[in-house]
């Protein structure tokens, strides 16, 4: 956790501004040191389900459930894990490679997205740990990144 030396709110370790005051919380990495991730690794704590999925800059891993009605199918459908039930929302968050880290943003899901117990800003890029846990409304789940 990083506390913002204006406001005192807390936050997770790598994220860039403070959502309160709009502080900036510490100095992004230079890319000569940052890691590329090639690959997210989802486990679904209830169920025991794994999932691995590519992770690259241009195409970000959509966590949700499906709508065949609406034709979306994201590309971690959390539909047979209890979704509905655990108050996941069809289009829940997204998990981005950037060129220093990975990072994880709610979109705007009715019932919010965690990472390690820190619940985040609906739209908000947070970094992600190289494994930590996660939750989408009720729903837990861990990441692995590689």
């Amino acid at each position: 956790m990083i506390k913002c030396e204006n406001c005192r709110n807390s936050f997770i370790l790598g994220t860039l501004f403070c959502t309160e005051c709009g502080a900036e919380l510490y100095e992004v990495e230079h890319s000569s040191t940052a890691k590329q991730w090639s690959h997210a690794h989802f486990l679904i704590l209830d169920n025991g389900r794994k999932q691995k999925l590519p992770l690259s800059g241009s195409d970000p891993i959509m966590i949700g459930r499906a709508d065949a009605d609406a034709g979306y199918w994201p590309q971690l459908d959390l539909s047979d894990d209890g979704g509905v039930e655990k108050g996941v929302s069809r289009q829940h968050a997204i998990v981005q490679s950037t060129l220093s880290k990975a990072i994880l943003i709610d979109q705007g899901s009715a019932n919010g997205t965690w990472i390690d117990n820190v619940k985040l800003e609906p739209n908000q890029p947070y970094p992600l740990p190289v494994s930590g846990r996660l939750r989408f409304g009720r729903l837990n789940v861990h990441i692995f990144l590689e």
